[in-house]
Parts: structure tokens; sequence; C-alpha cells
């Protein structure tokens, strides 16, 4: 838990609470990590400007922001951190601070005792709300009367960076191999006007506060090849974007054909440098244990069991008290789920695609599928969950989430 966390814990049950999170619209400003503010440069005595680095630093080293981790600077006078991860507490948090990252104002999340709110300046709470309450919006819902610049900046070196499915495609009208990174709307537009055979619309990016990194593999002798970007990782300053080119043949039926794999996903906008690096794509040998559409854990959750209680504890919750145990020698084997939590139709589905080991870890790549537009789905809301053993092992395990849409 970090230290903003501790003392606002402190004060809710006692004096504050925990937290984790972020999100921008069109619009904001995006700062190098070098100047903010009125042209302040980072270190500088400037008279009540935030000092940028300081904030940077603590975003850093926040423990669960995996998911989300975005610093505004409002009014070159506060700081608003938005954080989200996948930890079992304090897993989201927005805090609001002043002209140091100690002056905390206000801060609302999750908190081992349910979501909280706590202000130390009642003053800030209606600012402080309006944000919180509008973190899809450049402007944080502040409009034209106050001045919100998204502060760039890159995790701490070894730290993964969130990024999210924007289009992975088998057939391309890009027949060489490239690696783009695009950061304006114009340059996306023709990017994507070259890549599409659709005619369809590209897909929408905010590039106010993201920009787009795609892998193109161009001309492959068969329908079974896929590139999937699996990672992507600060690392001594820069942007790392790892991928994979795969062979499906062994676990898929596709056509003799000349396909183009790519994906493309976006990513926090920062003006780092951004490398690709192409890695092997070893996969782990695992067996499927249990896959339902309806599992009774009904929050999106990633699980390793390396134990017979946990286990035990695990399917219960999974599949009832009623339904017998798989047996598990967790002597040899250990357990990996993947749980969706709730997705709004039957054409949902998700699973692992694959798990592999690198760099001293394993890495479970999860795929939500989402149905395309305008199919009929049934109306009904499931709860996606996949159990697998594989061979048991101590390397961490990390995991990463892709979405496909239905063809």
């Amino acid at each position: 838990m970090s230290m903003v966390g501790r003392v606002l814990l402190a004060a809710l049950v006692g004096a504050s609470l925990a937290a984790c999170g972020g999100g921008s619209g069109d619009g904001s400003t995006v700062l190098k990590n070098q100047q903010a503010g009125q042209g302040i440069t980072v270190g500088e005595p400037n008279g009540g400007v935030p000092v940028v680095s300081e904030y940077i630093k603590l975003a850093q080293d926040a423990s669960c922001a995996d998911t989300r981790n975005n610093l505004y600077l409002v009014d070159n006078k506060y700081v608003f951190w938005d954080r989200a991860g996948q930890c079992a507490d304090a897993s989201h948090a927005q805090t609001l601070m002043g002209a140091t990252a100690q002056a905390v104002l206000c801060q609302s999340g999750d908190t081992i005792a349910g979501p909280r709110t706590v202000c130390t300046d009642e003053s800030a709470r209606s600012l402080f709300d309006t944000m919180r309450m509008n973190l899809d919006k450049a402007d944080l819902g502040l409009g034209a009367a106050h001045k919100v610049e998204a502060i760039a900046f890159l995790p701490e070196s070894g730290a993964a960076i969130p990024f999210a499915p924007v289009v992975n495609d088998g057939f391309s009208n890009i027949s060489a191999p490239r690696q783009v990174v695009v950061r304006d709307a114009a340059s996306w537009a023709a990017l994507w006007a070259e890549h599409s055979k659709t005619g369809i619309a590209a897909p929408e990016v905010d590039f106010s506060h993201k920009m787009v990194v795609a892998v193109f593999s161009g001309d492959v002798s068969s329908g079974c090849k896929t590139t999937s970007i699996v990672k992507v990782v600060s690392r001594e300053g820069k942007m790392v974007v790892e991928y994979q080119e795969r062979d499906i043949t062994t676990v898929a039926v596709c056509l003799p054909v000349v396909s183009q794999p790519m994906q493309a996903v976006s990513v926090p906008r920062v003006d780092a440098k951004v490398e690709f690096l192409k890695v092997p794509a070893e996969e782990t040998a695992y067996r499927l244990i249990d896959q339902d559409s309806q599992s009774g854990v009904h929050a999106e959750r990633n699980v390793v069991i390396r134990d017979a209680a946990a286990w035990a504890a695990l399917w219960t919750e999974h599949a009832g008290a009623g339904k017998v145990i798989p047996h598990i020698d967790f002597n040899k084997e250990m357990v990996i789920g993947v749980f969706a939590g709730g997705l709004p139709s039957g054409c949902h589905s998700s699973g692992i695609e694959s798990i592999r080991q690198a760099d001293g870890k394993l890495n479970v790549v999860r795929v939500d599928t989402l149905p395309k537009e305008g199919m009929v789905c049934t109306a009904v809301i499931v709860f996606p969950g996949q159990l697998v053993a594989v061979e048991r092992s101590d390397l961490p395990v990390e995991f990463s989430k892709q979405t496909r849409t239905l063809k």
C-alpha cells in the first residue's frame, strides 16, 4: 500500500483510506515529463505550482495500478490521480492533491471497509466529486472555466503498461512486415485506410491521452498464422512492445490461403521511444479442468492455486458445494483460473488462449470474445470462468487480457 493510501486509511478507520486508478477524454494537453504548467521545470521552485516529478514518482511506486494509472494537473494548482489494478483490496481510487504529493485534499476508493470518500479540505469536495464522476471526459467535467492537463509518464522500469485491443485481423492490405506507432487521429485514419479490406470506419481512439501501437506480419502462407501483442512494458526509459507470431495448426483447422495477420492496441500516450520485440511463442502445456459460462465467481479475477485448501475454497465458490471437486496432485501441478465477471449476453465468452514461459515468468493470455455489431444474442448475463492445470512452478504468473469480436 502506498504512503498516501496508508495516511488516508488511517483517517477513515481513524484518519483516512487506501486506494488505487485513470481515464480522460478528448482535448487534454499531454505534458512531457520535463515540464508542467506555465513553463515550470520539474524540480524548480514554482510558487505553489505542483512539481510534477513528485507525483510521477508516487504513481510509479503504486502497487495496484496495472489497469489505470493517470495524473492530471488542474489549474496549475492541483494534481488529480486516478488509478486501478487487479488486487484484492484498495483496487481503485481517485486522489486530489495540492502543491505537494503529501497535501492530500480528497480521496475516494475501495477499502477494507468498502467504498469510502473523505476530504480533509471540504472546500475541495465539489471539485473532486465532479472529476471522479467524469473520468471519461477530457476536462474531467470541469468545463472551460478550468484548465486540465494530462501528465504523461512511463511506469518504473520493468513495470507492465496497460493496453487495450483496438483491432486483431487475419487479413490486411498491408502485405509487408511493419511495426507502427500512431499518435494522432489523421495518421490513424491514413493507416486504417491502407490496412482495411472491409470499408468499415476506423475504431475510435482518444489521442488526447492514448496512442496506438500496431504489428503487421505481412503476407504469410497460411490462415493458421496469428500475430498478437502479448505485453507492453516500461524498460530503461523506453516503451517496449512484445509480440508473438504463432502457428495454430495443431489446434485449429484453417484455409490454405495467403493471410496478413496483425494486431493494434491502444496504450497510454507518452513521448518516450517505442521499441518492438518479437518474443518466442514457447507454449506451456495445460489441461482443462472446467469451463462454465455461469461460474459462481461473479467478479473479474485471475487466480493461481498451489495448495489443496485454496483449491477446495475456489472450487466451491466457482461450481457450488454440491459438485465433486476434481483431484489435483499439487506436488506435480497447480491451477490457473480466469474469471471475466458479469458479461451482458450469451454471445460473450472468455478463456485462456495461451500460457508461455518467458523472462522468468509464466505469461497467461486471456481472450474475451464479444459479438459483432447487430448480432442476435441470448439476453442473459453470463459469468465465464475457466480453470486449467499446469505443471507446478514457483515462477511468478503474469496475466494479460485481449478482446476479440466474433466474425
